[in-house]
């Protein structure tokens, strides 16, 4: 059964990010790179704004942090590499001294590495991660997305955030058709029972009786964060809007219980303040 790691590559221009991602795998569609490895396929995102890129890490199993300087900028990647809390390669730039200075409180200032290689295992959280959903003329309603946990053909999941039931019709990944795959694997699912309208904005298809919260506690802020009653909590694939009480975050809407951490972005952070808020242990 087909199983896979997911990792992001984070860095300050498109040309950085297109290097390394071409050192993991071969680019297919929407900027992902594959590499197939036995039984393993390695997904490699590669966004480029921060939200998005936020959102990559919140599914990812790994990072690729690469600096060629020390900007404003760098220093933001290298606080929402710190949110994720991943495992993760830290490619320095060509002064490593003043890095090591300038980021010796963060923990990614022990992942500082040559370029290597690194697979790590996907947690299963109990739903798909959904990016993409449309039609397929003879097919019907075909999704996109990771599995974030293991799925068989037939199986029955329920749509968020519109709480419809679905069915598994059948599932590809790279283009070949697969009766089950594990967390991590990029797939597409075609869907039984179901029109594009009744699940338009879907988020994710999660397995029945994963719970739901709309409340995120231990929130850590980092000290260089400015402070902040509203902000954008990306978690497991979800971006939702949540305001800030205390130690404690209020969502505008759901996400599975089963998340472990979110990062926690204030896009109106205060010039020359990072808008990477912190993050939270769930």
């Amino acid at each position: 059964m087909l199983r896979g790691s997911i990792t992001t590559v984070l860095a300050s221009n498109e040309e950085l990010i297109k290097q390394t991602a071409e050192k993991l795998g071969k680019k297919t569609e929407n900027n992902i790179y594959y590499k197939k490895i036995g039984e393993l396929i390695r997904s490699v995102l590669t966004p480029t704004k921060l939200l998005d890129q936020a959102e990559a890490l919140s599914i990812s199993s790994s990072f690729y942090l690469v600096m060629n300087q020390l900007t404003a900028i760098e220093g933001e990647l290298a606080l929402l590499a710190e949110a994720s809390g991943l495992k993760g390669v830290v490619i320095p730039p060509p002064d490593r001294e003043t890095f090591s200075k300038v980021f010796k409180e963060l923990s990614i200032s022990n992942m500082i590495s040559e370029f290597v290689e690194i697979d790590e295992p996907v947690s299963d959280l109990g739903y798909v991660y959904i990016d993409r959903a449309f039609n397929v003329k003879g097919v019907g309603v075909v999704v996109l997305g990771f599995a974030l946990t293991e799925v068989k053909a037939h199986d029955k999941l329920v749509a968020l955030p519109m709480k419809k039931e679905v069915e598994v019709k059948s599932i590809q990944v790279l283009d070949e058709d697969q009766q089950a795959v594990q967390p991590g694997t990029r797939i597409g699912f075609a869907l039984r029972n179901v029109k594009l309208e009744e699940i338009e904005g879907v988020t994710a298809l999660i397995k029945p009786g994963i719970n739901l919260t709309n409340v995120i506690k231990n929130v850590n802020k980092f000290k260089w964060a400015s402070e902040a009653s509203n902000v954008h909590v990306v978690a497991g694939g979800f971006k939702v809007l949540g305001s800030i009480n205390g130690n404690e975050i209020k969502l505008n809407g759901e996400i599975p219980i089963t998340i472990k951490r979110a990062i926690i972005l204030n896009m109106n952070a205060k010039p020359k303040t990072p808008r990477v808020y912190g993050y939270a242990l769930m």
